[in-house]
């Protein structure tokens, strides 16, 4: 695994909600978290609560490149959220791993899109309720945590992604 390629592929996300918005006053006007550069162009995935109701969209690249960008989708059954870069990226995609395949004990590498990562293991798996609305049937859980990785990307040995990290945000 290249945690180089890695930490490039993964992009902070900062947001901002009007202040009227229905969420503004439980998850803020301000959130940030991260993303990862998935194949296609200039796609972004992160975590849903960072895209919901924001009008404006930012992602710093790992070498400091801010790009605009839109809130595209938002799964309600996943939590998952989709950002559409505005501009050109210059980011290598991660590919999607088999997480059927990931068996309990598995290292993994943790990486945010503010230059911070952290080598964790594969502890559970097992169902995750989202108070936000979803239910995951099997979800990924890793330790070490850490307390501000919302949409960080959870690589495995081969470099491919496992998922996002669903903590609180910053």
């Amino acid at each position: 695994m290249d945690q180089d390629i890695i930490r490039r592929s993964v992009v902070a996300v900062c947001t901002r909600i009007p202040d009227d918005a229905f969420t503004a006053r439980t998850l803020g006007t301000a959130r940030e978290g991260s993303g990862v550069v998935i194949p296609g162009d200039g796609l972004v995935l992160t975590i849903g609560y960072l895209l919901t109701e924001a009008e404006e969209v930012r992602l710093t690249t790992y070498d400091g490149r801010l790009v605009p960008g839109h809130a595209l989708a938002y799964d309600q059954e996943t939590g998952f959220g989709l950002i559409q870069a505005f501009d050109k990226l210059d980011c290598p995609a991660l590919y999607f791993a088999n997480t059927v395949s990931a068996k309990l004990g598995d290292a993994v590498l943790a990486v945010d899109g503010f230059g911070q990562s952290t080598q964790a293991q594969l502890v559970a798996k097992q169902e995750f309720a989202g108070y936000w609305e979803y239910l995951l049937e099997e979800a990924l859980f890793t330790a070490p945590a850490h307390p501000y990785w919302g949409g960080a990307a959870f690589v495995d040995q081969d470099g491919a992604l496992l998922g996002l990290a669903r903590s609180s945000w910053r």
